[in-house]
C-alpha cells in the first residue's frame, strides 16, 4: 500500500523516581483521552516532487525521540500520540487525503493537534482536516517559513512548494494566509507578485532580526478577524546553525529565540482574543541530514511549548 496508518509506539524514556513524583518528563505524559494529541506525516513525496533534499519522512520519530526526555513543565496537560499517516512512494494526494481524514475524526476532547511532518505538502492535509472538522469557520493561516511556498503545481503534480496556493483555490474567497520569515533571495519575483496579488501577510527575515515584535500587528489582526487559527512551522525558517537536518538550509534564518518568542505570542494572544488553535504542524526536519540531532531538538522545543500552553 502506498499509503499506511501505522498506530502510535509506546512512549519511553529516562525515569528518575529518587526525584519524586515532580521530576516527570515528556513521555510520562502520553495518555489515551488527553487534552492534547500528535500525529505524524511521514512523506518524502512533495521534498522529491520539489527537487530538494529527501528526508522528511524520517521527522516524526525524530522530534518524538527529540521531545521524549523533556522536563515537564508544572500543569502541564496529557497528550496522545494517534500515530502516523506513511506515504511510501510518489502517492502524496492519497496521503494528504488520509492526513485530512485522520484530522477531521480525532477525538473531540482534544483541543489542539500538533501533526508532525514530513515536508511542507502536510499544510495542504492539515487545513483540508481542519476545514472539515470546523465547517462554515474563518481559518486564518500563520506560517513561520523562509519560503511562501506559493507555487502552483506542475507537471509532477502538487509538492512541498505548492500548498498554500492549493488551500487558496480550496477556501474559495476566505483564505487568510500570513508568512513570517520570508527570505527574499528564497522566493522568486513570481511568487512575490502572487503573494501581492493574493493579499498574502509577509513579514520579512531581515525585520524579525531586528525587532522580534515587527510581525505583531499583523498577528493580532490575523487572530482578531478569524474563528480559527492554525499555525503551520517550517523548520527551515531557522539559521543553519540551528537547523542544518532541512531540506533547503537557512544561511541567515531566524532565530530561535524569536521563533519562540512568535510562538508564545500567537498562543497567548489566541488565548487572550478567545480565539481557537486547535491545529499546529511543524514541517521540513530531515534527520539523514542532521547527524547530531540539533535540528530535531530546535523542532521538539517547538513542539513541547504546543503540547504545554
Amino acid at each position: 500500500m502506498p499509503v499506511n496508518f501505522l498506530p502510535a509506539e509506546r512512549w519511553f524514556g529516562r525515569n528518575d523516581p529518587e526525584d519524586g513524583a515532580a521530576a516527570l518528563r515528556m513521555h510520562h505524559l502520553e495518555r489515551k483521552d488527553a487534552r492534547r494529541g500528535l500525529i505524524g506525516f511521514a512523506s518524502d513525496a512533495g521534498v522529491k516532487r520539489n527537487k530538494g533534499r529527501p528526508g522528511a519522512r524520517d521527522g516524526p520519530a525524530a522530534i518524538r525521540d527529540a521531545l521524549t526526555n523533556m522536563a515537564v513543565p508544572a500543569n502541564q496537560p496529557r497528550f496522545t500520540d494517534l500515530g502516523d499517516i506513511e506515504v511510501t512512494g510518489d502517492d502524496l494526494e492519497d496521503g494528504q487525503a488520509a492526513l485530512a481524514k485522520q484530522i477531521a475524526e480525532a477525538p473531540a476532547n482534544i483541543d489542539r493537534l500538533i501533526v508532525l511532518g514530513g515536508g511542507h505538502e502536510t499544510a495542504f492535509g492539515s487545513y483540508s482536516g481542519l476545514a472539515k472538522k470546523y465547517p462554515g469557520k474563518r481559518i486564518g493561516i500563520i506560517n513561520l517559513d523562509a519560503h511562501l511556498d506559493l507555487r502552483l503545481a506542475g507537471k509532477n503534480g502538487a509538492s512541498s512548494g505548492t500548498p498554500f496556493a492549493q488551500i487558496r483555490a480550496l477556501a474559495s474567497g476566505s483564505f487568510d494566509y500570513l508568512c513570517l520569515g520570508v527570505a527574499e533571495e528564497s522566493n522568486t519575483q513570481a511568487l512575490m507578485a502572487r503573494a501581492e496579488e493574493w493579499n498574502v501577510g509577509i513579514v520579512t527575515d531581515h525585520a524579525l532580526i531586528a525587532d522580534r515584535n515587527a510581525a505583531g500587528q499583523q498577528i493580532a489582526a490575523l487572530i482578531d478577524r478569524n474563528d480559527l487559527v492554525y499555525l503551520t512551522i517550517d523548520i527551515d525558517v531557522l539559521p543553519h546553525f540551528q537547523a542544518p537536518g532541512v531540506s533547503a538550509p537557512a544561511a541567515r534564518g531566524v532565530p530561535l529565540s524569536t521563533i519562540e518568542h512568535l510562538v508564545e505570542r500567537i498562543i497567548s494572544l489566541c488565548d487572550e482574543r478567545r480565539t481557537a488553535l486547535p491545529l499546529a504542524d511543524i514541517v521540513e526536519l530531515s534527520p539523514p541530514h542532521d547527524p547530531q540531532g540539533v535540528t530535531a531538538k530546535s523542532a521538539a522545543l517547538l513542539v513541547r511549548r504546543l503540547l504545554c500552553s
